[in-house]
């Protein structure tokens, strides 16, 4: 499980490496009428879910509809980076066996109505999600950052099992030379 806090880490120390490679201008700027959201937005986005695992008291509930929209951080890279080390150092001040904890999750599941569910799972699970759809919005960030003419690592917002695949790919063609 020890696995899943490495892997989540990995993905916030590369959102931070591209956070703060940005300008101001372009983490906060939505470029309609291709993009509605900013990288900032994006990025508040992210935090919401890993500060729905923080502040859920004893881990038991985890409601992930606990949105701060309007928060500083953003518009404010140097607040979404403070929040970014937040909560890799909560990472790395979680003991393994807290990762196999059960856990509710809580969340909406229709955009006609508000209409809510609850599903059990684990604690380690959850972490797991939150770094899957961190590497999701980040693929969405670097967009928008390649939308406004920044250069952006071609590793950005590629998934654990892609980056597999491309390594295995560069060992073949090394190998067939």
């Amino acid at each position: 499980m020890i696995k899943v806090i490495n892997g989540s880490i990995d993905s916030l120390e590369q959102m931070i490496d591209f956070i703060e490679g940005l300008s101001d201008d372009v983490y906060k700027q939505a470029p309609t009428p291709l993009f509605d959201s900013s990288i900032g937005q994006h990025l508040r986005h992210i935090l919401d879910l890993y500060m729905a695992l923080i502040m859920a008291s004893d881990l038991q509930t985890i409601n992930y509809d606990v949105r701060r929209r309007g928060l500083a951080l953003e518009t404010d890279r140097g607040e979404g980076l403070k929040e970014l080390v937040l909560v890799c150092n909560w990472l790395k001040s979680l003991d393994e066996a807290v990762l196999e904890l059960p856990t509710t999750i809580s969340t909406e599941v229709s955009v006609c109505s508000e209409q809510t569910a609850s599903f059990l799972s684990t604690v380690g699970r959850e972490v797991c999600f939150t770094s899957a759809h961190l590497t999701h919005h980040l693929a969405l960030m670097a967009a928008i950052a390649k939308f406004l003419g920044q250069t952006v690592n071609a590793d950005l917002g590629v998934a654990p099992t892609t980056a597999t695949f491309l390594r295995s790919q560069q060992q073949n063609e090394s190998c067939a030379q």
